[in-house]
């Protein structure tokens, strides 16, 4: 049942919405401050938040009610959900440099020392959540293991971006990808062999995938690609004004597209074949963006 999708706000709101009939679900939550990053569990139990208020805070999806929050550095440019719903990631800008913090989802309990790496603007747990990465403005693309913190793979620069949203795993979690104006950025974990290919041009540039497409936005527009021939799978999907970010409901039917103060959801079985879409996650609920 993807029924729904969530959204963070500059004036500090989270609201859930029905995708069927645009009604909001529940009462506003209200962040620390504005909004910059959002994620949801995969079971549709929690919602987590980061604002420019210095927290990231983890919501009951179902009542709405704040749980806790984790009090952050500074600003809180990214957060993620394990998929198997019990951990936090949250990155958060500290002048030079940004700490990375790893938190029980339910108890807010610190898991890891908090990690620092250059500027973080996106961080993502791999699919078994055994590892996550985070992506630096200056820094390239870091993988973290959520045991002990220790590093698996570091890119050094190559990879540097600061786009939003810019991280996407491969399904079997052995290529991260990263987006960058221009283009996107393969690595193979294992042997840090990469590849690139060229998106088309715009600013500011956030992808999703659900491991079989990835969806790119950049401008005004959203490009879909495959995830193995990194072709590009169906026409430009435009809005009228810039994209802010993007979501993937999990099985990669819905996209759900920030632009300007609305959200935009499209059905992705108008424009791609049924091969592309994940089956079996009717107990998956949300996309955020």
């Amino acid at each position: 049942d993807e029924s729904q999708v969530v959204a963070g706000y500059d004036n500090s709101d989270v609201r859930r919405w029905k995708i069927e009939d645009g009604q909001q679900q529940g009462q506003t939550m209200k962040a620390g401050g504005r909004v910059h990053s959002i994620a949801a569990s995969q079971d549709g139990r929690w919602i987590v938040s980061g604002d420019n208020g210095s927290k990231a805070i983890v919501w009951n999806a179902l009542t709405n009610e704040k749980v806790h929050h984790t009090e952050c550095g500074n600003y809180v440019y990214a957060v993620d959900i394990s998929s198997d719903c019990t951990k936090v990631v949250a990155a958060s800008y500290t002048g030079i440099t940004s700490n990375v913090q790893l938190s029980g989802i339910s108890s807010g309990t610190e898991l890891l020392s908090p990690l620092s790496h250059g500027v973080v603007v996106g961080v993502k747990f791999s699919p078994d959540g055994s590892c996550f990465a985070t992506a630096s403005c200056y820094s390239g693309v870091r993988v973290y293991s959520t045991h002990d913190g220790k590093i698996l793979f570091d890119s050094g620069t190559r990879g540097s971006t600061n786009s939003s949203t810019p991280l996407a795993w491969s399904s079997d979690g052995q290529q991260l990808c990263i987006a960058s104006q221009g283009k996107i950025t393969s690595f193979n974990i294992s042997d840090s062999w990469s590849s690139e290919w060229s998106i088309h041009a715009g600013s500011p540039v956030s992808i999703a995938s659900n491991g079989r497409f990835i969806a790119c936005s950049a401008g005004s527009s959203v490009s879909l690609w495959d995830c193995m021939s990194q072709k590009q799978i169906a026409g430009f999907i435009t809005h009228s004004t810039m994209v802010k970010h993007i979501a993937l409901s999990p099985s990669g039917v819905y996209l759900a597209c920030g632009v300007g103060n609305s959200i935009t959801v499209h059905d992705l079985r108008d424009v791609l074949p049924s091969k592309y879409f994940v089956r079996g996650v009717s107990e998956l609920r949300h996309c955020a963006t």
